[in-house]
């Protein structure tokens, strides 16, 4: 989302940028982690490289000397057979996989490979590949050719273009790049919105600061992963569905549309111009300059102004002929809007944050008492807004979730 990346075919945050445009209210946008998973220049692909995660779990994984990695369930139990990776240890109800989901608690940690350092330790050698040939036909072919085929971008630039290259997943393994899993070893400066990261700020019925918009999934801050977004998709809706019950529907604005439409349409009327290539680019090295993994507020603001700039002097001569390159222009006008939401809100935390991975030169100072609640932010035409909310503001987890949710036992309804 508009940090280091030039990554319009995966993920841009085009909810975020609308929102605010909108003036709905973001927390924690300060937080970044140094790239992980990333579609940056230096690395792959995502779900191009050998690993165990997400979408190629649980993958047969195996070190240098073709030596098989095992896999543990939660209570360090080495697991034999590639079946028992998919069920919980004895006793377990259920567990956890995916984004924030790989560091779970005791009670939901699923089975997973023994930790890098680990692995060092016992003389497994890098690099690591991951070796589907080992694996049932079945289990091959729901990740490579469903998982891998059908998840997000990855049916031409990985499956069609690695099996046109020659890679067979019955008898070729794929290399992981890193220190372990990774798609590459990242910098400092390339940085990512990743592992519970920033969103849109929201009361008990996921409800905005603004009346009648509600949101959910990736949307919030703090979100994460397929099982969170389901359930908040959910939740959201219907009470969304029950507010819409109590207001009446306003006729559309012409005016509005008109301009809107306009908008939209203005690079198909420039014949020649910038192309979205270049200005992605361009977002990119300024994040990657002015908002990486040390800050300071002169940086940040230099980092504005050069966004700015681009706004003003780039962006009315972005050109397009086709509607494919208008939709990617717009998700690139999308990551300008969020690079600015994320160099407003670091300017706004004077202080250095262990769990928002936040540092900051001139403010070394950690979590500090007087920084210690969620800074949010939101705009108001060229203002910014910001407020400080506890970080107990939602109160008792189980207490509000029975008042709010008349669906669960003993809510109200």
């Amino acid at each position: 989302m508009g940090l280091c990346e030039f990554r319009p075919p995966q993920s841009i945050g085009s909810g975020h940028a609308m929102g605010y445009r909108a003036g709905l209210e973001f927390t924690m946008m300060e937080k970044s982690v140094r790239g992980e998973f990333s579609a940056a220049g230096r690395s792959f692909p995502p779900y191009g490289t050998g690993n165990n995660h997400n979408t190629w779990y649980a993958a047969t994984m195996v070190d240098a000397r073709g030596v098989e990695i095992p896999y543990l369930d939660r209570d360090g139990n080495v697991l034999k057979t590639v079946s028992e990776r998919y069920y919980p240890a004895l006793g377990q109800k259920f567990f956890l996989k995916g984004g924030v989901i790989d560091e779970a608690k005791y009670e939901y940690r699923g089975p997973e490979t023994m930790g890098v350092d680990e692995l060092m330790k016992q003389g497994y050698q890098l690099p690591f590949y991951a070796d589907l040939s080992r694996m049932p036909e079945m289990e091959r072919r729901v990740i490579w050719g469903m998982m891998v085929g059908e998840e997000a971008k990855t049916r031409i630039p990985v499956l069609e273009s690695y099996t046109e290259r020659g890679f067979d997943p019955k008898k070729h393994a794929l290399q992981s790049y890193g220190t372990g899993w990774q798609s590459a070893g990242f910098l400092d400066n390339e940085r990512q919105l990743f592992g519970a990261p920033g969103g849109v700020f929201h009361d008990w019925n996921l409800k905005t600061n603004i009346d009648g918009i509600y949101a959910a999934g990736d949307q919030l801050y703090a979100s994460d992963c397929c099982s969170f977004a389901s359930a908040t998709g959910y939740y959201a809706g219907r009470k969304a569905a029950d507010y819409a019950d109590t207001v009446s529907q306003l006729p559309p604005s012409r005016g509005d549309i008109d301009s809107e439409a306009y908008r939209l349409y203005a690079p198909m009327y420039n014949p020649e111009g910038m192309h979205w290539k270049e200005l992605n680019m361009a977002i990119s090295k300024a994040m990657q300059n002015y908002c990486g993994g040390i800050k300071c507020a002169s940086l940040l603001r230099e980092g504005l102004d050069l966004l700015n700039s681009y706004e003003r002097d780039c962006v009315p001569r972005l050109s397009c002929n086709n509607p494919h390159d208008l939709m990617r222009t717009h998700e690139v006008l999308d990551i300008l809007d969020v690079s600015r939401l994320i160099l407003n809100a670091c300017l706004l935390r004077e202080s250095s944050s262990k769990p928002l991975c936040f540092e900051r030169s001139d403010f070394p100072k950690r979590d500090p008492e007087r920084d210690n609640h969620f800074i949010t932010i939101r705009k108001e035409g060229d203002r910014i807004i910001r407020l400080d909310v506890p970080h107990n503001y939602y109160g008792d987890v189980e207490a509000g979730y029975l008042e709010y949710n008349h669906t669960a036992e003993g809510g109200s309804k």
